[in-house]
């Protein structure tokens, strides 16, 4: 343990560090509240305080350089602005590595700028095309793989998709308002299903390109074929 007593430089060292390391917690928070922002004020004198009077030497010569001025201004940033990763550089950094590259490889050192935009785009279009082929690839794969279950005589009833809905067999037809009655007593999804449909299908259509010259309103013995969703 090192003690004050022991190395008074070396516990003072330690004590801007602690402090230190606590603002820069502070202020990288996804999410700031009054009592977060009142402890980053006060963490911030105690940092200034421990930094000023430390008897090591040249330790506070000149605090004006950006890791340490930025905290100066840090709260009221944070309380103008939001939370600091809204206009940090941070995210981006890994950015940098395929445009450094560029610039050495593919640029001849003037006018880079359009250079580089042009490469970037070629990256851009090859990742295009490069997923169009693999996607066509899945989709022959899948289809073979298809006809030969076909073939087989295997049941592939159920298409399973990616998210958390599968299709299951067809059910018979029922009435909108059997359904919103049947279904609406455990999913609030369903409850006014009948009136969420009638917005849906007036507002959605226009927007499709069919011009509705009156409110389409859906009856309740209006029927509704549909499969399972699981």
């Amino acid at each position: 343990i090192l003690t004050h007593r022991a190395s008074p430089e070396g516990f003072h060292i330690l004590r801007v560090i602690c402090s230190y390391l606590q603002l820069d917690s502070l202020i990288g928070l996804d999410m700031h509240t009054e009592q977060t922002l009142a402890m980053l004020d006060a963490e911030f004198l105690d940092y200034v305080e421990c930094a000023m009077t430390s008897t090591v030497e040249d330790l506070k010569t000149d605090w004006n350089f950006p890791k340490t001025h930025l905290w100066t201004h840090a709260w009221r940033d944070i309380t103008q602005k939001g939370v600091a990763r809204n206009y940090s550089t941070h995210p981006n950094e890994e950015l940098h590595g395929p445009l450094k590259m560029t610039y050495v490889l593919r640029s001849n050192g003037k006018d880079v700028a359009k250079q580089i935009l042009r490469v970037d785009h070629h990256k851009c279009a090859s990742l295009l095309l490069r997923g169009r082929v693999d996607a066509l690839d899945e989709h022959c794969r899948l289809q073979a793989l298809g006809d030969a279950m076909d073939n087989s005589g295997d049941d592939i009833g159920h298409i399973a998709f990616d998210g958390h809905i599968k299709l299951g067999s067809p059910q018979s037809c029922s009435t909108i308002q059997d359904i919103e009655m049947r279904l609406g007593i455990h999913d609030r999804a369903f409850q006014g299903f009948r009136k969420k449909f009638s917005d849906f299908i007036n507002t959605s259509l226009p927007s499709y390109g069919y011009q509705l010259t009156r409110w389409v309103t859906i009856l309740a013995d209006f029927l509704v074929c549909w499969l399972i969703l699981v």
